[in-house]
């Protein structure tokens, strides 16, 4: 069952121990636009038990349900992948200064174009084969392979392009871009594989995670994200962490993405949109989301 997200469409909404007002069982008061989760309904419906995040921690309690909207897609999205996802991230970040929250901007920032418009009608695992993408070549990608000759020269890159090119028509059947740049041009295929995307400059180094398609498997993903995530801090802060503040984890993103941080830019680094916001301000956005939804 898909958690139900709601935000708050007033200021100062009480949260309370019971569904009845009284001065005595008020336990919070959320602001407008926070983020709740429905858990049931009071036989005459006026009232919901909700939990949200408040003062760090989940709380659970009953407020009015005419002061509540459905929440907004993304919101929705980011509610499922943390449901879906949470005790696995948990477990693998278990040690690390990294969060669920991060992980979770993340795999928003890089493919919830696709598995956010995919999840409420697909299985799990055919969102997970879709999740693929980046089809640049030279003179827009300088890394490993920039075109498909550059490809077919290592070992292995004819099954390679083969797969990746698979790849780029199986997720064309749902993204029409990607369907657009398949027909438009037999050689373009993807580079990007994974909800967290693995970019293909890696084929060298391990081969068998894209050949034997193991983006498939959110477990086999999590295998790839943690270990480049602990590789992107040390970049970032030559140095090893116990815990990260929000900014920090920004930070160590933006490493993800483009392999360093310039502290002095702030957040406008790592790939910029046509609209010209950057990696790690969607980032930022992204995290805060997603602290949000309990």
């Amino acid at each position: 069952m898909l958690t139900d997200l709601y935000v708050v469409k007033t200021e100062g909404l009480n949260v309370r121990s019971a569904p009845l007002v009284k001065d005595d069982n008020r336990i919070a008061a959320i602001a407008l636009g926070d983020v709740v989760a429905k858990i049931d309904v009071t036989p005459d419906e006026d009232w919901w038990k909700i939990s949200i995040r408040h003062g760090g921690e989940v709380i659970e309690g009953f407020v009015a349900k005419n002061f509540l909207e459905p929440a907004p897609k993304l919101v929705q999205a980011i509610g499922w992948f943390k449901e879906q996802f949470r005790g696995k991230i948990e477990s693998a970040i278990a040690g690390t200064p990294f969060t669920l929250d991060l992980l979770t901007a993340i795999a928003v920032q890089e493919t919830y174009y696709i598995w956010g418009k995919l999840y409420p009608t697909l299985p799990l695992s055919e969102v997970l084969k879709v999740c693929v993408g980046d089809t640049f070549d030279a003179p827009n990608r300088s890394a490993f392979p920039t075109n498909k000759d550059d490809l077919l020269a290592v070992t292995g890159g004819k099954e390679m392009f083969d797969i990746a090119r698979e790849a780029l028509i199986a997720v064309g059947a749902h993204i029409k871009i990607y369907k657009d740049r398949a027909d438009a041009d037999s050689n373009k295929f993807c580079r990007g594989f994974g909800i967290f995307q693995l970019d293909l400059q890696f084929f060298k180094d391990d081969p068998d995670y894209f050949l034997q398609k193991k983006w498939h498997s959110f477990d086999e993903c999590l295998k790839k994200v943690i270990p480049e995530l602990k590789d992107a801090l040390k970049r970032a802060y030559k140095t090893e962490k116990k815990a990260l503040t929000e900014e920090e984890q920004v930070y160590v993103a933006i490493a993800y993405n483009r392999g360093s941080v310039d502290f002095s830019r702030g957040f406008k680094q790592g790939h910029k949109d046509e609209e010209g916001k950057y990696y790690g301000e969607y980032i930022w956005e992204y995290l805060q989301l997603a602290r949000s939804v309990p």
